[in-house]
């Protein structure tokens, strides 16, 4: 990519304390994010990908201990105060979360929330305006009937209806980046299609660069630009959406491709998923974190941590056997 990236991650690392122990929640994490770009980042749960972009909104708690480096823009956001935060969340940085129906507040219309984050970042605007505008972004991102929907509560809507508003709210401001967290989870197949075409208008409106939360690869192959795959805190392989579904060479990511169910295969297939459990942050045990999963481990990948090396322009992996082995999948996502 060409140019200085507009989310720049270095070294990001993440522990929580608990009555147990520390949790080791993110592991030495880099990456970043261009304008006008779509980035997904993609794992199983608890592979550290929620809380790294709640830490990039700076949502985590006093238990947490994050170090390294988040700089959007050039400034660095890791320290911030509370108030230069609200000075950057809503605005600059804009969230998508995964439920709509605990994220948006109950005991308010969905227009009283847009207006709020209209009003919340420019106090020259007259509540008139703001609601005229909030009609404007639920118009845009596809909410029938918009001047109605406004005056309606969250529980009066669909999921679908609630995801829109979410994404209108999102965008109000035109931030810069938009963090999209798994933001199709609680709906339908039919209903993620139109959400993310919803996401992916917005995002040509307003000019914002995304980060896409996802478990979902198909979701994934036709949204993203790039492609980061995470495991147990760690990245393990990042490139184009051509190097990850097509020249993968990772394990895990493989193992991902191969779980997917697909619909042009001429024979009956099983699906093959991946055998054993995700790896305990709490208690983590020497070696790869993938190693007792995977089909390649050797020896060395259980008492040894391998290194984010590349293995192509742009493309990197976190494997021992990575150039070794021949890891081409032959799955294809469509």
């Amino acid at each position: 990519m060409n140019g200085e990236p507009l989310l720049a991650v270095e070294s990001l690392t993440v522990r929580f304390k608990t009555e147990e122990g520390v949790v080791q929640a993110v592991t030495d994490v880099s990456f970043d994010v261009f304008a006008d770009e779509v980035l997904a980042i993609v794992g199983e749960s608890g592979s550290g990908k929620s809380v790294t972009a709640m830490s990039i909104l700076g949502l985590h708690g006093r238990s947490a201990n994050i170090s390294g480096s988040i700089r959007l823009d050039g400034r660095e956001l890791l320290g911030l105060r509370e108030r230069e935060w609200r000075e950057v969340r809503g605005r600059s940085i804009a969230m998508i979360f995964q439920d709509p129906m605990t994220s948006l507040n109950p005991v308010f219309t969905i227009g009283d929330q847009i207006v709020e984050a209209i009003r919340t970042h420019n106090g020259d605007v007259t509540k008139q305006h703001a609601w005229n505008r909030a009609r404007e972004l639920l118009d845009l991102v596809g909410v029938p009937e918009a001047g109605r929907r406004v005056r309606q509560y969250p529980h009066e809507c669909s999921g679908g209806m609630r995801q829109r508003a979410m994404i209108a709210m999102a965008i109000a401001n035109d931030p810069k980046l938009l963090i999209a967290d798994e933001p199709t989870t609680a709906l339908d197949v039919t209903i993620q299609a139109q959400v993310m075409e919803v996401l992916h208008d917005a995002r040509r409106a307003t000019g914002a660069a995304m980060l896409l939360i996802t478990h979902d690869l198909g979701l994934v192959a036709g949204s993203a630009d790039r492609v980061q795959v995470m495991y147990g805190g760690r990245m393990f392989e990042r490139g184009s959406i051509d190097e990850i579904f097509y020249g993968s060479r990772n394990p895990y990511t493989i193992g991902l491709l191969q779980s997917i169910p697909r619909l042009d295969t001429r024979t009956e297939q099983r699906l093959e998923p991946i055998r054993g459990a995700p790896p305990s942050l709490l208690h983590p045990l020497p070696g790869c974190p993938f190693g007792p999963r995977c089909r390649y481990a050797i020896d060395r990948c259980l008492v040894e941590v391998p290194d984010l090396h590349e293995v192509g322009p742009n493309h990197l992996s976190r494997c021992h056997r990575a150039e070794e082995i021949d890891l081409f999948s032959t799955v294809e996502v469509t």
